[in-house]
């Protein structure tokens, strides 16, 4: 069959054009980004089929990539947890969804697939989920534009086209190009961190190419409408936490935090996110997802001939995708990669490398007064849960634990702030305060007592502190500007011109 694909550039749309080419069928792939899919195909040994540039969203775009189709597999969507999406979600996937189909229907195309997700059927309270499962009422964005979507389908499904809807929950395994989809970043986070978030949550999650092989055992006209569950093994974080010991080596504990304030937590970060430009997985609405989730019945997939492969085996293929991603790092993946444990300075090759907190927003009013009281904080709960294991960092910011001693009291004084990596032995810090007036009081300590110590990345190195004045100092401003261009915002903000200190390990 010649089969019409969106999204394909996806990570769930790139896996299924690999397969459904593999299995001898022919495809037209309706993609915003030739460059894109050359590079989500290659990676995965596809060849790449016919192209249409251009949206779901773009009538003539479709009806160029649907002539000459038999089938449609629509993948395509935007997906965020993030609330400030909602409007671009709610707008944009019914939209495209009801073009594509209403097309492919209009032609006779059949089957016509139709990828949506468990989100839009789950509702707090409302079980396990099947495919008879009534569509969602939530208020929550991506689950909110879902429902739309969903109904819409099943719509079609009632007028008698030959519409199929899958339902997946978390996706993982290997990257298609840089696509990765949204559960293996969040997940990232949680294997960097070696620490679950609660003990009353659960997750599902499927592997993509399991996926993709249910979207070609379904490649079959004349069996009408039909809807198949495909939301993967439910696992406890308990059972998370498990298995990914026996992957790694590492211990993995389970932070002693309910899972109310978790679901608190998000929607407290959610209002942040109206004031400042604050992008994080832990929202209300991935927080209510994983601290209610019970599963799914996923015995229509089983139906097909489907069955998913060995969860461990879906998790080691995701973390080597990971680390290749910047994810995480060779001392993450424990006895799953034979890399010697040691700090090195951050990669800056990967497209994860060139997310940062824009400057902007760094120097914004609402931020400065904000960051002082919550960050901090943030930063030395994170690294306590995890004992010591990581921060509130990320590969293109990284972040480390000072323990000074005090000018005045002689008390030991811990303060998390930016880094930036020189070599596994020195890094160099900025007294920037928030562009505040005064020097912070961590550099008054470090001149009157040059020895400290600090914690990266769960290695605990003893350093002494060196002041950078001068031409030293100027030269290496460039460098720190490179990696926090926010530094130079602040600059604006206050006439102040910050400290930079240099700590350099004692057993260099």
């Amino acid at each position: 069959m010649r089969v019409m694909v969106t999204g394909a550039t996806g990570f769930v749309g790139a896996h299924t054009t690999a397969a459904l080419l593999e299995a001898g069928h022919d495809v037209t792939a309706l993609v915003r980004s030739r460059e894109r899919l050359d590079e989500s195909l290659s990676i995965l040994g596809a060849t790449v089929p016919e192209v249409v540039v251009g949206d779901m969203v773009d009538v003539d775009a479709v009806a160029a990539a649907l002539d000459g189709a038999d089938a449609v597999v629509h993948c395509a969507a935007v997906v965020s947890l993030d609330r400030r999406d909602g409007a671009l979600m709610s707008s944009i996937n019914p939209t495209g969804l009801r073009n594509v189909v209403a097309q492919a229907v209009e032609r006779g195309l059949d089957p016509i697939i139709y990828t949506s997700s468990t989100s839009a059927l789950f509702d707090v309270g409302a079980g396990m989920l099947t495919e008879r499962s009534e569509v969602t009422s939530t208020r929550h964005p991506y689950g909110r534009s879902k429902g739309k979507c969903e109904r819409i389908a099943r719509q079609f499904q009632a007028d008698g086209a030959p519409v199929v809807i899958t339902y997946p929950s978390g996706i993982l395994g290997p990257a298609a190009g840089s696509a990765l989809g949204e559960t293996s970043v969040s997940m990232a986070g949680f294997v960097a961190a070696g620490i679950m978030p609660t003990r009353g949550a659960a997750l599902s999650f499927i592997d993509v190419r399991d996926l993709a092989a249910a979207n070609v055992a379904l490649m079959e006209a004349g069996r009408g409408p039909r809807r198949v569950m495909c939301g993967g093994t439910v696992v406890t974080m308990e059972e998370l936490a498990v298995l990914l010991r026996e992957i790694t080596g590492r211990r993995f504990g389970i932070a002693p935090v309910p899972p109310s304030t978790l679901r608190a937590t998000g929607r407290a970060l959610d209002v942040l996110g109206r004031v400042v430009s604050l992008r994080t997985p832990m929202t209300e609405e991935a927080m209510t997802l994983v601290t209610q989730w019970v599963g799914t019945d996923d015995r229509t997939l089983h139906e097909l001939g489907v069955h998913p492969r060995d969860q461990r085996g879906t998790l080691e293929d995701s973390m080597r995708a990971w680390q290749e991603a910047g994810l995480i790092k060779s001392r993450h993946m424990g006895r799953l990669d034979e890399t010697p444990r040691r700090v090195t300075p951050v990669a800056t090759g990967s497209r994860f490398s060139r997310v940062k907190v824009p400057g902007r927003v760094l120097a914004s009013r609402p931020f400065r007064a904000i960051a002082p009281r919550v960050l901090p904080a943030g930063h030395r709960f994170v690294l306590r849960v995890s004992r010591g294991r990581t921060m509130l960092d990320s590969e293109p910011q990284p972040m480390l634990m000072l323990r000074s001693t005090g000018a005045k009291s002689g008390l030991e004084r811990e303060t998390p702030m930016a880094t930036v990596p020189v070599d596994g032995d020195r890094f160099l810090v900025v007294g920037s305060n928030f562009a505040r007036e005064s020097h912070p009081a961590w550099t008054h300590n470090l001149l009157a007592n040059p020895k400290a110590t600090i914690v990266f990345r769960g290695t605990t190195i003893d350093v002494t502190a060196r002041l950078l004045v001068g031409d030293e100092r100027a030269a290496r401003w460039p460098e720190l500007l490179e990696w926090y261009p926010g530094w130079a915002d602040y600059t604006q903000v206050t006439d102040r011109e910050f400290r930079i200190f240099e700590l350099i390990s004692r057993q260099a």
